[in-house]
């Protein structure tokens, strides 16, 4: 029998489609745990081979084997986890895979790094450089590359298996009639989920902290925004992952899912940052495992404690519920408390950011030495707006009356403030090159003011998950108009987003061109694919959720197109770049479109 809707009645069609013994989920789910087991299996036999070499005297050192094992037992516990609950739970076997794929992108980007320029790959648990000379990959980076890759299609093989199996019966059921097809994240309580939160924002913020530290002048550790091309786009990747991950198992109706893609997501992390923390401690004299490896293994363990904990704390929290039927007010109020939590966590988060934000704006961003004038890093003027307009969107949070209407607006409104806050952390970035210059207290507020707005954006799908059980979508249906216009302004101010505000005489404005890409150039471009998915779901989105992503877009590009009048004295005889241009017909459009989005009828 199905289980019961939030009417308590299944459309027919809906009946027709699910699968009673899951034959479609667990064709999928083993198709997924073949892939990942291979690949754990060639990732397990690249231990023996050889990484890299080098036709020279003197090659590399072995690495730390230790190190090793760390770094590849991740894939190999995953692939055991998901042989074993493949015919009896294949959506958490999919789910497994799914959140191990989704880090093996990331993995696959960094290990390139072993084909293009090993000795600036940074991975002593395979290999120690003595010499500058040439490093040449040899069978065992391409197996490494291998097994990602395959990690990858199980994890999509795993996609598919969670998909099919949310079709089939019992699917988000629970017995307490009040939590069938509630977020797993009310599920399992607001001490795990906030963990969860917690530990996947440190995990991502510590891919962008140095590896090492070494004082070995032929292990160069530099940072992440100055690494190759493959070091950046991997750790990126990899952060981008992990957050991705985690809000996607809270936000899903199914413990047994949530479960299997936060433990793999903390093995995962676990592996990465363990294996650098193990090889780090033990590669011998002049380097060390920094503090953000510290960090990053921690937050990875956290991440795999909550997936472990999920399933049973939702099954003990399903046994303490009362077994009686609660009315539809009850139920009711049960679900607007929760939705509210959301919004107070996001507001406050909100709040707290963009006071950070904006109160860096009139401190030291850099600590320099006595006699020497502290220098003017303009990007804080830009930082300071956008925390002032985060600040004023999230106070709408705390009140009922208009937390759900803001809420979609202010996720978006949270990644500009990251955005715009990237700026002044790539000043600091480079002035850090110079002797004697160090972080001031305006650097620390602003990078704390951008990890507390993260956690307000994170905060937000949460808060909207909880809402959707409040809310009968069964009405919404795409607008082509709407669509159409909204995808033409998504479009258009992603293509801003890469194109540099101004340019001078000596240097230009940020942009998708220079290479490697700065902290300012990754706000941009995580910006530009927060708007276009975020247009992407406005038409499909009832109007005003709709209309508030739009606006939302909109004052994004605002925040953007203001760095060209305060910033562009940093650079000589300035003039109007591409992207001030095209930014702004960018937000012309989405303008037009939050209009019509706003006179669609509500069904």
């Amino acid at each position: 029998m199905s289980s019961p809707s939030h009417t308590g009645k299944v459309p027919p069609r809906v009946i027709e489609g699910r699968s009673p013994d899951g034959a479609s989920s667990r064709a999928a789910a083993l198709a997924a745990t073949v892939a990942t087991s291979i690949a754990a299996l060639i990732a397990l036999a690249s231990l023996a081979l050889e990484s890299v070499g080098s036709t020279e005297v003197g090659g590399p050192q072995p690495g730390v084997v230790a190190g090793a094992v760390v770094a590849v037992a991740p894939v190999f516990a995953v692939a055991i986890l998901a042989i074993l609950a493949v015919l009896a739970r294949p959506a958490f076997a999919g789910a497994l895979t799914a959140g191990y794929g989704a880090l093996s992108v990331g993995l696959l980007l960094l290990d390139l790094g072993l084909v293009s320029s090993p000795i600036d790959a940074n991975r002593l648990e395979l290999f120690r450089p003595i010499t500058a000379e040439a490093l040449e990959p040899e069978l065992g980076a391409y197996a490494l590359i291998a097994a990602h890759a395959l990690a990858v299609v199980g994890g999509v093989l795993g996609l598919v298996a969670v998909g099919r199996a949310s079709f089939d019966d019992g699917y988000g059921h629970s017995p307490r009639a009040e939590l069938t097809g509630r977020s797993s994240s009310v599920r399992i309580g607001a001490t795990l989920s906030v963990t969860a939160v917690v530990a996947s924002l440190v995990a991502a913020a510590a891919m962008w902290a140095p590896p090492y530290i070494s004082t070995d002048s032929i292990v160069l550790v530099r940072a992440v925004v100055e690494s190759p091309l493959t070091t950046a786009l991997g750790s990126g990747a990899l952060s981008l992952a992990v957050v991705i991950v985690a809000a996607a198992a809270l936000a899903s109706i199914s413990p047994p899912v949530a479960a299997g893609a936060m433990l793999a997501a903390g093995l995962g992390i676990v592996g990465v940052f363990g294996s650098r923390v193990v090889a780090g401690s033990a590669s011998g004299p002049g380097v060390d495992a920094s503090a953000g490896s510290w960090i990053g293994a921690v937050g990875g363990i956290a991440l795999t404690v909550v997936g472990v904990l999920a399933l049973p704390v939702s099954a003990v929290r399903d046994r303490r519920g009362d077994a009686r039927e609660s009315t539809r007010r009850d139920r009711k109020l049960q679900d607007s408390s929760a939705s509210m939590r959301w919004h107070v966590v996001a507001g406050t988060a909100g709040v707290v950011g963009g006071v950070l934000l904006s109160t860096a704006g009139f401190l030291p961003i850099l600590d320099v030495p006595d006699g020497v004038p502290n220098p003017t890093i303009l990007a804080t003027r830009t930082a300071l707006i956008a925390g002032f307009v985060l600040v004023i969107a999230s106070v709408p949070m705390f009140f009922s009356l208009f937390a759900d209407t803001v809420r979609p607006a202010l996720g978006i409104i949270a990644v500009a403030a990251i955005m715009a806050s990237t700026g002044v952390l790539q000043s600091v970035v480079l002035a850090a090159d110079i002797d004697g210059i160090g972080l001031g207290i305006g650097g620390i507020a602003t990078a704390l003011g951008a990890a507390v707005a993260g956690v307000c954006g994170v905060g937000v799908p949460l808060a909207g998950s909880s809402e959707r059980d409040d809310v009968d979508t069964s009405d919404v249906r795409n607008d082509g108009n709407v669509g159409s216009v909204a995808w033409l302004g998504g479009f258009v101010s992603a293509v801003a987003l890469g194109l540099p505000l101004y340019r001078g005489v000596d240097t230009s404005a940020a942009s998708f061109a220079e290479f490697p890409w700065g902290w300012d150039v990754w706000g941009q471009a995580v910006m530009a694919v927060t708007v276009v998915v975020a247009v992407v779901l406005a038409a499909r989105s009832r109007p005003a959720r709709g209309t508030a992503l739009l606006v939302g877009s909109a004052v994004a590009m605002v925040v953007y197109l203001l760095g060209w009048p305060l910033t562009q004295a940093r650079v000589l005889d300035p003039v109007v770049g591409a992207g001030s241009f095209v930014g702004a017909l960018g937000f012309v459009i989405l303008a037009v479109a939050a209009a019509l989005s706003a006179r669609r009828p509500s069904k």
